[in-house]
């Protein structure tokens, strides 16, 4: 399993996306609640390190403590983002874990959320390359994980007890010293 890095020298980061040669893509998200804070897969590591002194890490969370949930009809269309650029996404997002929450083919009968900002639990994420837009709910607290599966799926006995194992109960445990 790959690792998320949390880089604090945001300036740095840009400069280095922006020397990369045309068609390379590093996915960088910005920390939603640390303006000038980034966060990269460990790929996105690799290729911007290659432009330089390696980018020093101010903390670092391997991906398997970010759990994703995938309701059974979201398990294997095409059209997915990475596991990778999710777990990424969800840190830059403070969160702990994510669940899939539909497509407009596959909502499930319930009306898909708008996200206004980056700070909104609910965000689209889509494959790069592809035109299938998918709905993401992340988690920042256990607790709130709970709740939301046992409202949002209540058929699912399984999203329940995804919910009540998440590794940590809150964002902070990810990245306290040791915690990788």
């Amino acid at each position: 399993m790959s690792r998320v890095y949390r880089i604090e020298d945001g300036r740095a980061v840009r400069e280095r996306q922006r020397a990369l040669p045309k068609g390379i893509v590093a996915e960088v998200w910005p920390d939603v609640f640390e303006p000038g804070t980034f966060w990269i897969s460990e790929a996105t590591k690799r290729l911007l390190d290659g432009a330089g002194a390696p980018l020093t890490p101010s903390a670092v969370v391997e991906g398997s403590r970010i759990p994703i949930y995938f309701p059974e009809e979201a398990r294997e269309p095409a059209s997915l983002p990475s596991e990778d650029s999710l777990r990424v996404r969800v840190l830059a997002g403070h969160g702990i874990a994510v669940t899939w929450y539909g497509t407009p083919r596959h909502a499930g009968g319930r009306p898909l959320p708008e996200p206004t900002s980056p700070e909104d639990a609910f965000f689209t994420l889509i494959k790069m390359g592809s035109r299938g837009n998918h709905v993401w709910r992340l988690f920042r607290t256990r607790d709130e994980a709970v709740e939301f599966m046992a409202r949002s799926f209540p058929q699912d006995a399984e999203a329940r007890t995804w919910a009540e194992s998440l590794v940590v109960a809150r964002y902070s445990e990810l990245l306290s010293p040791g915690s990788v």
